[in-house]
């Protein structure tokens, strides 16, 4: 589906010569990623309008897509199966919080984020097959990535002291980037592959 709505409108930016035959495989790229990315976000951002939880919508935003960006891990094999999973991801989410809403405050909590927080460290960046960073890029990855774990750590320290809810999905947004990387690892150790 984004992969042939990416195509058609490839086309007809080729077709009114605004973009170059030549680069038609980048363009198509880039216009599937533009369309999963900006459809997953249209679609978080209802589901969280209609179950009320903007909270985690902005979680996702904040904590996830940050630490999903620079430490990679788990990648579906089309834009289809992603859309799928990360919704499924996402609806995850928000029934996580609703169950256990004061989850930052229980020390099971606590040592399940400090658990993901050490497999993102010693895993990121996970690299893919379809971005294959060199050393200097690793590197950027890396310190970024520390950066923000620090950041976070900051910042969910700070929600604790203050009872902010937000606590809870920053924790649970942790642990499934934690679980994407796993997975991601599994399946690169499974498949023998290099990335």
């Amino acid at each position: 589906m984004f992969r042939n709505l990416a195509e058609d409108i490839a086309f007809l930016l080729i077709k009114h010569k605004i973009v170059d035959i030549e680069q038609r495989e980048v363009y198509i790229y880039g216009l599937e990623v533009i369309l999963l990315n900006g459809g997953l976000l249209i679609a978080f951002l209802i589901i969280s309008l209609l179950c009320g939880e903007m909270i985690n919508f902005w979680a996702y935003l904040i904590f996830f897509l940050p630490l999903r960006i620079f430490s990679g891990g788990y990648h579906a094999e089309t834009s289809e199966c992603c859309f799928i999973l990360s919704t499924l991801m996402f609806g995850v989410s928000i029934v996580a919080s609703k169950i256990i809403p004061l989850l930052y405050i229980f020390n099971t909590g606590k040592i399940i984020g400090a658990v993901s927080v050490l497999v993102i460290l010693v895993l990121a960046p996970l690299i893919n097959e379809n971005n294959p960073l060199n050393q200097q890029q690793q590197r950027r990855n890396r310190i970024t990535l520390y950066t923000l774990i620090f950041i976070d750590l900051v910042f969910f320290i700070l929600s604790c002291n203050y009872a902010w809810m937000i606590a809870t999905n920053e924790l649970i947004f942790i642990v499934i980037d934690a679980l994407l990387l796993l997975t991601g690892k599994l399946k690169r150790c499974i498949l023998g592959t290099k990335y």
